[in-house]
């Protein structure tokens, strides 16, 4: 009898076997839940996450269970980390949004479109970024002290010279000249820089295609002549180890029509191999009386020879207040 019983327990078990082993199924395959998962992470696509904790990657939002737009990571329709562009200051992540610009003095790098995202938590849409401020250029450049050139052009052969006589000769053979000018009217004509030797006064000049047009200068511009390695073309003779003179000269060549007078500021003239400064920033660093005589200490001077100055009215001053 107990024999019976035992194998009517054992067949029961086993009938019963089928019904318990459904519920031990792994109910984390994701496509037995209808695209729903644990803790509002990224699960497959079209999945809607469950709410979580934000999340912190990139791009901020961290949104559990909203759809990421185009900016956001490459598959749309993941739930969980909320890609969108513009997420707190940064525009999005990455490649994907551009650069917000929020962020105070940041100057708005536009960086890469955003892809039409929308807009994330408490963030800006994606695209080009706005300047943020402090994003301007700078301020205008002015000059305190300078010289000014004063010169009434109406016809192709006029032209004056302004001169910088040095104490002593100087070798100029490997030296580079550079001049800070103004043009205030200058509808025609040229300026460029010269040099003299000492005791015969040979000239050497910026080659007539080379010189600075004078309507062509805008704000205060630094024109640099390499005297060093220019030619002497026209075969005077010049000694560039013996310079005497260093000169500026304003032309009405090319042109056919000028600004009458042509007026040109003149803040520095420096010259590197020797190193030599002329900045004009005192009066007696200009000499205003015309002269054929070389001035004194190194200030600079109207040449009015008949060589060197043919325009009638040519004048030069100091004054303290520059554009």
């Amino acid at each position: 009898m107990a024999h019976q019983t035992r194998q009517h327990s054992l067949k029961l078990s086993v009938a019963l076997l089928p019904l318990l082993v459904p519920s031990q199924c792994n109910v984390y395959d994701a496509s037995l839940l209808d695209g729903r998962g644990a803790a509002g992470g990224r699960v497959a696509n079209g999945a809607s996450g469950t709410s979580g904790s934000a999340m912190t990657a990139a791009g901020g939002g961290g949104v559990a269970g909203e759809a990421e737009a185009a900016s956001g990571a490459p598959s749309a329709g993941f739930g969980g980390l909320e890609d969108v562009a513009g997420a707190i200051e940064t525009g999005g992540e990455g490649a994907d949004g551009g650069s917000a610009g929020n962020a105070a003095g940041v100057g708005g790098t536009s960086g890469k479109g955003g892809g039409g995202g929308t807009a994330g938590a408490s963030g800006k849409g994606g695209g080009g970024g706005t300047a943020g401020a402090g994003g301007t250029g700078g301020a205008t450049q002015t000059a305190t002290g300078c010289a000014k050139l004063s010169v009434p052009l109406d016809d192709g052969a006029d032209k004056a010279h302004f001169v910088i006589s040095l104490n002593s000769p100087v070798d100029l053979s490997g030296a580079t000249i550079s001049m800070r000018v103004y043009v205030q009217a200058g509808a025609g004509g040229t300026v460029f820089s010269y040099v003299q030797d000492s005791g015969t006064y040979h000239f050497l000049g910026v080659p007539s295609a080379q010189r600075r047009l004078l309507n062509s200068v805008n704000g205060w511009t630094t024109i640099i002549w390499n005297v060093g390695a220019e030619p002497d073309a026209a075969g005077t003779g010049i000694v560039k180890t013996s310079i005497k003179n260093i000169g500026i000269e304003l032309n009405a060549q090319p042109s056919s029509t000028w600004s009458n007078p042509t007026v040109v500021y003149l803040d520095s003239l420096t010259v590197t191999s020797p190193a030599l400064s002329f900045t004009f920033d005192a009066t007696a660093t200009v000499s205003p009386t015309p002269s054929t005589m070389n001035a004194p200490g190194q200030a600079l001077w109207l040449n009015i020879g008949t060589t060197d100055t043919t325009a009638t009215g040519a004048a030069l001053s100091w004054q303290a207040a520059c554009p």
